[in-house]
């Protein structure tokens, strides 16, 4: 097959296409403006920005959990060992300070009371005597009819007799504390929450029988690092959340040892008035701020736009001034903490530099816009 080369009339005019087109572009982008960027100085962007600020960290809110104890409880039992004779409160029972809870058989030391009473009554007599019969030889004595050793010696039986009856008393004074210890009383308003024995048993002394816990005195324990607790104040309110339910506490002491186990220091809320929900081994939990150290800057979270391998980016417009139109620079951000509203970022950003706070979706690097408003601060707590 033979194959002709073009004319050179088809030449001329693919050429005159060409120029035509070429044409046709430039007045096209003569009338548009020229480049986009050129064509976005004639309308810039409003934005609004907020000045960046160098922070040296930021606080964190860590939970902690405890249990909830009563500010008092005590295993109740008695000194003696007796037959435990009644218990008169079970568990549940609410009890005002000083009413009776259990009873020991104090059939012995009853006895043992009359029998001293019967004694004293006995040696007060023979006093009466001995000091009759020292009165009379006194009176002997002074008219020379008795020898001074017959009254002296009624002088010794008086002061023996009245040693005795002081014996016989304070004996009689024992079993009266002990007829009184044989009665078990609360210490202090409460809830019997345990019965560990029942009548008949015979019990030694320091066995506990009854248990009870203060009403109206809950304390919260929770262990916390060091650092946290360095960082509290005695005295302050913290919002407390027990069982599901929030109440509030007033921080009454931190113990000055460190949990060999835990490596944490223990703190201690005061419950002033616990609700239902708040009892005695309940869990609790609490909120407790701890600052880190870290050099850099607080943004809105509307001022962050998702890059690449991880990191985040931000605008700023530059240069710095008041100019009109100013042109974006993106700077890549990685966050350190985020809160609902603003986050901790390091990165590229220098302090002072103005970063675009809200509407990052349309903007791209290297267009220009106008700061619309004043430039506001994000607060650094």
């Amino acid at each position: 097959m033979n194959h002709r080369p073009p004319s050179l009339a088809s030449f001329s005019i693919s050429v005159a296409a060409v120029l035509a087109l070429v044409t046709w572009a430039v007045l096209s982008l003569g009338c548009s403006g020229g480049d986009p960027a050129t064509a976005d100085t004639t309308q810039p962007l409003p934005v609004r920005v907020v000045v960046a600020e160098a922070a040296d960290g930021y606080p964190v809110r860590e939970p902690y959990a405890g249990r909830v104890v009563a500010r008092r409880a005590s295993e109740l039992g008695f000194e003696r060992t007796a037959r435990l004779e009644r218990v008169l409160h079970d568990e549940g029972d609410r009890v005002e300070a000083g009413t009776p809870l259990a009873e020991l058989s104090m059939d012995g030391l009853q006895a043992q009371r009359r029998e001293l009473l019967a004694t004293v009554k006995e040696v007060e007599a023979n006093l009466e005597m001995a000091r009759l019969t020292k009165d009379r030889r006194s009176r002997l004595r002074e008219s020379d009819h008795l020898s001074p050793e017959s009254f002296d010696q009624a002088v010794t039986d008086e002061r023996a007799l009245q040693a005795r009856l002081a014996s016989v008393r304070a004996a009689l004074q024992n079993v009266d504390v002990s007829l009184e210890r044989s009665v078990l009383r609360a210490p202090y308003a409460g809830t019997v929450v345990a019965r560990y024995a029942d009548e008949g048993t015979v019990v030694s002394p320091g066995m506990p029988i009854l248990r009870l816990i203060e009403d109206g005195a809950l304390e919260v324990r929770i262990g916390v690092p060091p650092a946290t607790a360095g960082a509290l104040q005695v005295g302050d309110a913290h919002a407390l959340e027990v069982e599901g339910e929030r109440t509030v506490g007033t921080l009454s002491a931190i113990l000055p040892t460190v949990e060999t186990e835990t490596r944490t220091v223990t703190v201690i809320f005061r419950i002033e008035e616990p609700s239902a929900a708040v009892r005695d081994g309940a869990l609790a939990r609490v909120e407790l701020e701890r600052r880190v150290g870290a050099e850099g800057f607080w943004l809105p979270l509307t001022a962050l736009a998702e890059s690449r391998r991880g990191l985040w980016s931000a605008y700023v417009v530059s240069p710095p001034g008041a100019e009109a139109r100013r042109r974006l620079d993106r700077r890549q951000v990685d966050v350190l903490h985020a809160e609902s509203d603003r986050v901790f970022v390091r990165g590229t950003l220098r302090g002072g530099e103005e970063v675009v706070a809200t509407g990052i979706h349309r903007l791209v690097p290297g267009q220009w816009v106008r700061i619309e408003g004043s430039p506001a601060n994000v607060v650094a707590q």
